[in-house]
């Protein structure tokens, strides 16, 4: 059957508002030793005596290191003691830098009986960035769905360990599907793009296209999940195409995306048109990218190819500061159950932290109070865009704003070229 039922349906439609963790590339790397020299990755402690900068005891930004596991265990356990008792479900889309084991454990203990819905990062594959389709995946599918399997719904197992992507229900209304970006990702040299029928793309994509229209069919919501979001700048061409003309026939259905990867607080809008993008990965570069696209985005609410807002969420890693995001959302059972109303961002000031034995969280903004957003809605996102991009002391004083934001309040706002580790974007 398309519908299932979960625990702990009924709390929800008790109340007014919901609230929902999304939590991202955490990049966890066991060899991460305290004190040791960037030069070596964080993984070596120089034997001589240096007054050279190391790293810091819960990570080091700035620099090309990933995370260590103290850092994930600290997060997950200040997130279980503040909001645990709040959180509806979490949205757990990837880049565990292969120690998935180890965080999945972490998640259970820390979440329990609160669903959490993952999805894998081009991180978690080996060869980095590489996994093919059924039968030729490397037993990738299979672990996953053995290591996933208490979230998975019984139904859905065959269609993941075919795919790597599924469905699941939160309540009546309301459905998230995790997609399996790495068959959209250009870097993904195992997959054709999604012009071939026999691609795992395409038929990621009509399976895709079935679940929404079984949602329309029975008036429910659907969020889209997944790690490396749909841009120019990651998606093969066709899949681009493809999954942009889908979404965007089915804003009806779609009441939010959720996505990851690339370690920055942003959001992308498309129209419709083609967005392009130059291979230079640098973050100015990438920003500049943003505002021509928010400058040339055009209000097409109700046409034929209307407007689609892709909500690409900051990580745990912490090359700026790790940073995670809580949402309120709608779950009156009325038409707009489902409904995104605000997000809160969540950061950890590490400067400070690496010198106590602990670290904690603060808020670092709310789209309330920040970005005077109503809601989150695809208008509420095409207003805060145009709103940015607007000649004037407002739009310049809101713009400087959102850079800030989108690099989680650190001073490390530096370029690193094509060759900088692939974990700073």
């Amino acid at each position: 059957m398309w519908f299932t039922t979960i625990p702990g349906q009924s709390k929800i439609e008790r109340k007014r508002y919901g609230y929902f963790l999304h939590i991202t590339d955490m990049h966890i790397d066991e060899d991460y030793k305290e004190n040791s020299t960037f030069k070596s990755a964080c993984h070596k402690v120089t034997t001589h005596s240096s007054s050279a900068p190391s790293a810091g005891k819960w990570g080091s930004p700035g620099e090309a290191c990933d995370a260590p596991i103290a850092l994930a265990e600290q997060t997950l356990e200040w997130i279980s003691k503040e909001w645990v008792d709040k959180l509806d479900f979490v949205l757990w889309t990837g880049d565990n830098a292969k120690l998935n084991q180890r965080v999945t454990d972490m998640m259970v203990d820390r979440f329990k009986d609160i669903p959490v819905i993952p999805s894998f990062g081009n991180n978690d594959v080996f060869p980095h960035n590489q996994i093919g389709g059924p039968g030729n995946d490397g037993g990738l599918l299979d672990f996953y769905s053995k290591l996933w399997n208490r979230w998975i719904p019984y139904e859905q197992r065959s269609v993941f360990r075919q795919g790597g992507y599924f469905m699941t229900q939160i309540t009546p209304n309301l459905y998230i599907i995790s997609l399996n970006t790495m068959y959209f990702y250009k870097k993904n040299n195992a997959v054709h793009n999604c012009q071939h029928l026999n691609s795992p793309g395409f038929t990621q994509l009509v399976w895709f296209e079935k679940q929404l229209k079984m949602a329309r069919i029975s008036h429910a919501k659907i969020y889209v999940i997944g790690h490396v979001p749909p841009s120019p700048r990651d998606y093969k061409g066709s899949c681009l195409s493809e999954f942009m003309q889908l979404v965007s026939s089915y804003t009806d259905v779609i009441s939010g995306h959720f996505f990851a990867h690339l370690n920055m607080d942003h959001f992308l809008i498309f129209d419709g048109k083609r967005q392009e993008f130059s291979t230079n990965r640098d973050i100015e570069a990438y920003t500049d990218w943003l505002y021509n696209m928010y400058q040339s985005i055009n209000a097409n609410f109700i046409t034929d190819s209307p407007l689609v807002v892709i909500q690409v969420a900051p990580s745990v890693l912490p090359v700026y500061y790790p940073t995670f995001r809580i949402y309120q959302y709608e779950v009156n059972q009325t038409d707009s159950f489902g409904h995104l109303l605000s997000y809160s961002q969540f950061y950890s000031n590490l400067t400070k932290w690496n010198q106590h034995d602990h670290l904690e969280y603060e808020l670092e903004y709310t789209t309330k109070d920040d970005y005077e957003m109503d809601d989150l809605s695809v208008e509420s996102y095409f207003k805060l865009a145009k709103t940015m991009v607007t000649d004037s002391p407002q739009g310049d004083k809101l713009w400087s704003l959102y850079r800030k934001h989108m690099v989680i309040k650190t001073l490390n706002f530096t370029d690193h070229d094509e060759d900088s580790n692939d974990s700073l974007y």
